[in-house]
């Protein structure tokens, strides 16, 4: 066997959607260890935080090296949730697929990426964080709000596209009930875009560029649920744009330090891109998850892209020195 890799992960429970559509299903999970077993690993799937920590922990020090973490833990509520295994993996010194703990939890919180990309010359429409005040901080409409901390769509309908004051008092007085913070930005009208950045830090490929098909003006919660996944990807982009999109995400990938995989989405305004989020902890599914699509319009297949990303996690633990304090005090 080349070594033992834990499914951390949260299973998906459709009776509270809510709190977990950023969760894998079952079905996913039981595929990736069937097809992680015929590419030669044992296999153990974990979901409990306990558990997870005790088994880690409890591996012995010398044989660490040897096992690594798919990290599927998407959690809820907390604005570190992204980065608990990948924390508590560099800090025992155990391999992890996907990014650091630092990567995961700056981009959850969409603002601050923004913020930061920003400042590098990434192009984004105008922004701004809407705390519990729930005071509009401009009146260009139309504007998009959503909550700052989710993924999957969560929190979004068409009712987030704000015409008028009385849309802005109406969808926030809901949203604040729910989430922490909200983030509202210009609204872009044209199509949104969508690209896959493998690899560790100074060896990034993209993957094939596409556009995000889903009916309707607003990509909502009900178009990127499990239940009713009517989301389609169209690869027709034209060259010119591809390449822009391109330079694009090898820099967001360089300046945010992604490690593995990560998912990054723009929209365009008047055929120009802009960046809308970046997602560290992509699914999975090689069903309903965009990531997987985008590798295999490649014509890799779904088991190729699992070898690479265990690949690039033992690379990760081998070469980056985030891993160096633990190794030293776990000799």
């Amino acid at each position: 066997m080349k070594g033992t890799v834990i499914l951390a992960c949260d299973v998906y429970d459709p009776k509270t959607p809510e709190l977990c559509q950023e969760w894998e299903s079952e079905e996913t999970i039981q595929n990736m260890e069937k097809i992680i077993q015929d590419l030669g690993y044992d296999v153990a799937i974990l979901s409990h935080p306990s558990e997870i920590s005790s088994v880690l922990s409890s591996i012995p020090i010398s044989e660490r090296k040897n096992w690594i973490v798919w990290n599927l833990i998407e959690g809820y509520h907390s604005p570190n949730r992204e980065a608990y295994i990948p924390a508590l993996c560099e800090y025992l010194a155990v391999p992890h697929t996907g990014s650091s703990a630092v990567v995961q939890t700056l981009t959850l919180d969409k603002y601050k990426t923004k913020v930061f990309l920003k400042s590098f010359g990434i192009p984004t429409a105008d922004f701004w964080l809407v705390d519990q005040s729930g005071l509009l901080p401009t009146d260009h409409f139309p504007l998009f709000v959503k909550p700052n901390g989710e993924g999957s769509s969560l929190g979004i309908s068409e009712k987030n596209l704000i015409h008028s004051e009385k849309d802005w008092k109406e969808t926030t007085s809901e949203l604040l009930e729910k989430y922490e913070n909200l983030l509202l930005e210009t609204y872009l009208s044209g199509k949104e875009l969508t690209v896959g950045v493998f690899g560790n830090r100074g060896k990034y490929q993209v993957s094939p560029i596409a556009f995000v098909d889903y009916p309707g003006i607003v990509y909502s919660d009900i178009v990127k649920s499990k239940e009713s996944f009517v989301e389609s990807l169209d690869f027709s982009v034209p060259k010119e744009l591809s390449d822009t999109l391109e330079k694009y995400s090898i820099k967001v990938a360089e300046l945010l330090g992604s490690s593995g995989y990560i998912r990054l989405d723009f929209k365009l305004e008047k055929n120009l891109p802009y960046f809308l989020e970046a997602n560290a902890t992509p699914g999975f599914s090689n069903i309903y998850s965009t990531l997987p699509l985008l590798w295999e319009k490649t014509g890799k297949t779904y088991s190729e892209l699992l070898n690479y990303c265990l690949d690039l996690g033992f690379e990760e633990y081998q070469n980056h020195n985030r891993y160096q304090y633990a190794k030293d005090r776990n000799l």
